[in-house]
């Protein structure tokens, strides 16, 4: 995590943001899941996953959306929040499997403090999910 403020004057068009990598497994599948109080049993049992056409259990929306704002936010450093997040989800994301995420910017206003970053995170399936999201900085280290 950065410990530092990203200060928005040095924030460019096109800044790649490190790139987040998450494996998955059987275990982090269901907490991750209970921890966002998503019951459904497709991603804390594998067998009713399987009865149901999956090959095991699978990330719910609330984890795509968690690593997505840690992507940004652990960038962005203390005192940045977001303003908005868009996601589009694709393919699943098993037990089993690793998540990369990675972000770039999109667009940088001065004027609120905003930096919009384009995210997708793939996996061996392909992308399992794409996303935009507008986060407010703070201006200086200082505040």
């Amino acid at each position: 995590m950065n410990d530092r403020s990203v200060r928005l004057a040095d924030v460019k068009l096109g800044d790649e943001l490190p790139a987040l990598s998450i494996p998955f497994n059987v275990t982090s599948v269901m907490a991750a899941a209970i921890a966002t109080r998503d019951y459904q049993p497709v991603h804390h049992d594998v067998e009713r996953a399987r009865e149901l056409g999956s090959e095991t259990v699978f990330t719910s929306t609330h984890t795509a959306t968690a690593y997505l704002e840690r992507l940004v936010l652990a960038w962005a450093g203390p005192g940045a929040f977001l303003r908005s997040l868009k996601l589009r989800l694709g393919v699943p994301n098993y037990a089993g499997d690793t998540l990369l995420l990675s972000g770039r910017v999109t667009a940088v206003d001065l004027a609120s403090r905003c930096v919009s970053v384009e995210a997708v995170g793939t996996n061996s399936r392909g992308e399992h999910v794409h996303a935009e999201l507008v986060a407010v900085l703070k201006e200086s280290h200082d505040e």
